[in-house]
Formats: structure tokens, sequence, C-alpha cells
């Protein structure tokens, strides 16, 4: 039977490549929705020119009109048994904040702030809470949330920060609820994309982030998932232990390098995060808070809010 899986924020970036992967490469069924209508026309039609076998149901939606989202779920629950898979990768916040780097959080606009919170952290919420009802029923079912290590660290910007610290969170306290009936929730942690709006220096393509997903849903057995339920997750560890890698990478040279740069920042997830801990420094700001780290996010320009 044919998988069903539904992919936030499918214009662009780790969303785009989500569905894409998931469509060309796994076969699903993939509603993918965002609010640019000719994006997800064009992601439709590099799927179905491709030699895979899934489909892209390209679906207009804003995730700021919680009405509009209702209808939405309402339309797939109503002609389809089941949701196998939810991905939340829709996010504002990138792009809200690029403008403003180099400044203090008051000397930015409240918007900055809206931006990472509404669609990121509250529509991943509304959209999950949404979809739940139909994963409970069928007692199956994986919500992944795309957060980031700014979750555990100071990272660009306040509220950049609090929503992927939120974000982190959703899925352990959505797991809690959800464990009984076999249905998990897991955050990914990308580190640092390399998209429409990103260029970080070795950055995950979207396809590989994509790969990651399609392996915690295809590959991923009982075990692991379990083990795996409401815990934040490594894409460089997943394609270490599942065997995918970015186009071009065939020896995991590219990948080795992505797992010793997560040293550190497993590290410090691995331990009391620092706002628990009275001995912990704070971090520097300007560390991240500046213009050269502006210079990572060019493409968010060419975005509107």
């Amino acid at each position: 039977m044919t998988k069903i899986a539904i992919v936030t924020g499918a214009s662009r970036g780790f969303g785009r490549g989500t569905a894409r992967v998931l469509a060309t490469e796994g076969a699903y069924k993939v509603y993918a929705t965002a609010r640019t209508k000719s994006a997800l026309e064009s992601l439709k039609k590099e799927v179905d020119d491709s030699t895979g076998s899934g489909e892209i149901i390209p679906i207009v939606l804003d995730q700021n009109d919680d009405a509009a989202v209702s209808n939405f779920v309402e339309r797939v629950t109503s002609s389809e048994e089941k949701i196998d898979l939810l991905v939340n990768s829709a996010y504002a916040g990138l792009i809200a904040m690029t403008p403003h780097f180099g400044k203090p959080f008051w000397e930015r606009p409240i918007s900055v702030f809206d931006g990472s919170m509404n669609i990121g952290v509250r529509s991943s919420y509304v959209m999950t809470k949404l979809v739940a009802p139909t994963m409970v029923k069928a007692k199956n079912g994986l919500i992944v949330q795309i957060s980031s290590w700014g979750g555990f660290t100071y990272v660009f910007d306040v509220g950049y920060g609090v929503a992927h610290a939120a974000m982190d969170r959703l899925s352990f306290d959505m797991a809690t609820e959800l464990q009984e009936h076999n249905v998990r929730a897991v955050t990914l942690h990308p580190s640092g994309g390399q998209t429409e709006v990103t260029e970080f220096p070795d950055g995950e393509t979207p396809s590989y982030v994509g790969r990651s997903i399609l392996a915690l849903s295809d590959k991923a057995d009982d075990n692991f998932l379990k083990k795996a339920n409401g815990k934040t997750l490594f894409t460089a560890e997943l394609a270490n232990q599942f065997g995918f890698s970015e186009d071009g990478d065939n020896g995991h040279v590219l990948n080795q390098t992505r797992l010793e740069g997560l040293k550190p920042f497993k590290e410090i997830s691995a331990t009391r995060l620092a706002q628990y801990n009275l001995e912990a420094a704070l971090p520097k700001a300007s560390d991240t808070n500046n213009l050269e780290f502006a210079g990572l996010f060019p493409g968010a320009k060419n975005f509107k809010t």
C-alpha cells in the first residue's frame, strides 16, 4: 500500500527536498503544502518527470490561517485511510531575522520574533494537533519537526533560539502523550544548509535531509523508533547508521567531516544546558549575531516574510 505523507514548507529548502525525495526515492504520495503555487507546481513537475513512482499533491496553504489548515487536513483524511508521515518544515524565522543581524533583540522589530514562533512552533503544533487523531486511530505514524542546534545554545537571535528549543520540546511532549498509541514524534537537527536561503560551508542539501527522513520512516526498525521517540536526532548520525549520503559523496568523506563538526554540539546537548547550570558561562552573542554570519543567508533577501 502506498505510504501517505504531509510535508509543510515544501516550496523551498528542506521541505521541498524532503517532499521530492519521499516521492522519487520512496514512492510516497506526498501532500506538499506552501504559500507559493508556482514553486509547488514546479516541484510536482520535477517528480512527474523523474523515474520515481511517487506523487506530489500540491496544496497552496497559509499556515497562519487555522481554518484553512483544518480544511486541508479534513480534505486529506476524507480521501486517505491513513497518514504515515508528517514533516513540519515550514519556518519563517531565517527570512525575518536576516536584515537585522548585528542588532540586539530590543532593537529588532517584534515581527522578527513572530517570524520564528508563528510559522515554526505554532504552525507545527496546529498541523500536528489536527493530524494526530488519524494516526492515533490507526495506531501508527511518524511526526518529524525540523529544528536546529539553536535549540540548546544561543545562535543568531533570541527568537531563533527560543523557537528551536520549543520545537525540540514539542516533539518530546507530544511523544510523551502519543507513546501508548504507537505514534512517534522526533526532532531532526540538520547542521546548516545549502538551500535557496542559506549557504553554510559544507551545508546539507535538501535531498540529504529528505533522505534522513525517508530512512527514519522506511529503514528504522521498531526498536530504534522506540528509543528515538521524543528525542532530537542528528542527520549526520542517521546517514552513518542508515547508509545514505549526499549526491557524489560516494566515500562518505563529507559525512565524516560533518560527524567531526557535530562533536562540540553533541557535547553541549548531552550535558546540562547552560540555563540549568549555575556554573556555566553565557555564550557570546557576537559569535553568531554579526554581519559575517549574515553572509550565510544571502537568499533571504529574495523572499518575503
